[in-house]
């Protein structure tokens, strides 16, 4: 059995996968394997990657003839895998330098799942800032079935990347994700993977975050948001809700904390965009959605909580457009006086 997988899913990528193929190719030799499925993508991908199959006798490429969304299409891809570990990789990030070796020497340590960090960056890869996973930013290592040491990690968690939502973060032993299955109730909801993975919890899951950045994000591309930014955040405050109510229970302390992370990542500010947008965007946006969306992301009975919704629901639509406005011109005044 060879040692790692790299597991690629992509549909409609051919703008980027070469990229990300081009910082992950020069780092594997014999022993080692690229897999791509492609769910069944209408762009230049087919040809694209038949020039990069014909170079490299390690890259896998597979096309379905459908799209079975990323929930299906990852698990796809993996059994297509032969590693013993699989690096579940978006096919439009860029590995770092080097990042392969350092993989290799941390799978000595035998844990199920490895989360690393990475860096958020723009549509050109320009490097923003380090994305944060646990406070303190240290390696550690838990057992979830444990539930002191559960407890002990969403407490830690940050982002929902302690979580398990960010794909090209995680490395994964293959025969654990094999153990484990795709709920049907979690089918194409994005987070198929983050349900295996909790439903393996009870019988005994490791996870380990390395606290190296091992891969650069790609910004402003986000997949998930081609049916509005309304409904993006059902994905991620919804999805996120229903999988700590289904795997633990709406009053334990792991979903207590899922919420807070997820309240991290959807702060006020977001949400007064999100009903700014159902405004300006009427047609394609769902104000009744969005009003859910934040009494669920704050219904936590905090004075912050009721305070933020207290915000969020009294704002006039004019004071939002006006701080919209305001919103570029404050933000080059900042990066100004950063610069000095």
């Amino acid at each position: 059995m060879i040692p790692l997988t790299i597991c690629i899913p992509i549909y409609n990528c051919a703008e980027f996968v070469g990229q990300a193929l081009d910082s992950i190719l020069p780092q594997t030799g014999d022993g080692f394997e690229i897999v791509v499925y492609d769910g069944g993508s209408t762009d230049q991908t087919p040809a694209l990657m038949e020039k990069y199959t014909g170079k490299w006798g390690n890259l896998h490429y597979h096309r379905g003839n459908t799209r079975g969304g990323i929930d299906a299409d990852m698990a796809t891809c993996v059994n297509f895998a032969k590693g013993e570990y699989c690096w579940l990789f978006s096919g439009d990030d860029v590995m770092r330098p080097g990042a392969i070796k350092r993989v290799l020497e941390w799978i000595k340590r035998d844990a199920d799942i490895y989360i690393c960090k990475h860096t958020i960056c723009n549509k050109k890869m320009v490097v923003s800032h380090e994305h944060p996973v646990l406070k303190p930013d240290q390696a550690f290592t838990v057992n979830l079935k444990n539930q002191n040491e559960r407890q002990e990690w969403f407490r830690r968690a940050v982002k929902t990347e302690a979580f398990f939502s960010f794909m090209s973060g995680l490395v994964v032993r293959r025969e654990k994700w094999l153990a484990g299955e795709l709920p049907e109730a979690f089918n194409r909801s994005c987070w198929g993977h983050v349900a295996r993975f909790f439903g393996l919890a009870a019988s005994g899951l490791t996870v380990c975050y390395v606290a190296e950045v091992w891969l650069d994000q790609r910004g402003e591309n986000d997949s998930f948001a081609d049916k509005g930014l309304v409904n993006r955040y059902r994905i991620g405050i919804d999805g996120y809700h229903r999988l700590a109510d289904c795997y633990f229970g709406h009053e334990s302390i792991e979903a207590f904390h899922i919420r807070r992370v997820i309240r991290n990542e959807f702060s006020l500010l977001h949400l007064l965009k999100g009903k700014l947008y159902c405004f300006k965007y009427p047609q394609r946006e769902n104000r009744q959605l969005m009003d859910e969306l934040a009494r669920m992301a704050y219904c936590d009975s905090s004075p912050t909580a009721q305070i933020t919704l207290f915000i969020y629901f009294a704002m006039p639509y004019w004071l939002l457009a006006i701080a919209q406005l305001a919103e570029t011109p404050l933000r080059r005044v900042l990066r100004a006086m950063k610069s000095f």
